[in-house]
């Protein structure tokens, strides 16, 4: 038993030092970015201790050190995929004493959009939105429905209240104008 914990041992060593390669760590941010998708930043917190103590971030690290790293250091391509690259685009608006950011993730399938409004440099309540099928629903801090946004088969967008009731209507080519693309 002593003699196969030895060689047990010594191949993970050799393993280690052999494959000299630090490696892109795949499962590790794989899991990385499935604790990110969680939406509310308490939630997520959570999320994260519990992988953290369970410990699935300890056990995907060493996964990668071990295993996918080192096949793709000899293979050349690592088995485990990489999670999708999180580019945020962010824009800044602004009107006399209002700004509004508006900072868009792809971190779902449809992404989402988080406009953080200020009214004389000071906070006003921020508003997250998501698509769900055909709208696109937008959010307070607590999760409540505030708005609802549906495009319109020209282009344009339709924004109506938390009851229903019509609010705006931009056409297509302010849209355009706004998202800085050609109509």
């Amino acid at each position: 038993m002593k003699r196969l914990s030895r060689g047990i041992s010594t191949a993970l060593a050799v393993t280690l030092l052999t494959s000299g390669c630090y490696g892109s760590f795949n499962l590790t941010r794989q899991v990385y970015h499935w604790n990110g998708q969680v939406q509310d930043k308490w939630p997520r917190e959570f999320m994260f201790l519990i992988l953290t103590w369970v410990p699935i971030y300890g056990l995907a690290g060493l996964g990668d050190a071990i295993i996918f790293n080192s096949l793709e250091f000899w293979q050349g391509k690592n088995p485990v995929e990489a999670p999708p690259a999180a580019a945020v685009s962010i824009r800044r608006l602004a009107r006399s004493t209002d700004e509004a950011v508006l900072a868009y993730a792809p971190i779902s399938k449809d992404g989402q959009l988080l406009i953080e409004q200020f009214r004389d440099g000071q906070p006003a309540p921020s508003v997250r939105l998501q698509r769900r099928g055909e709208l696109s629903v937008g959010t307070d801090r607590d999760g409540r429905v505030v708005l609802t946004a549906q495009t319109l088969a020209d282009g344009g967008i339709l924004i109506r209240d938390s009851r229903g009731k019509q609010m705006a209507v931009y056409p297509a080519d302010h849209v355009a104008t706004l998202l800085g693309s050609d109509p």
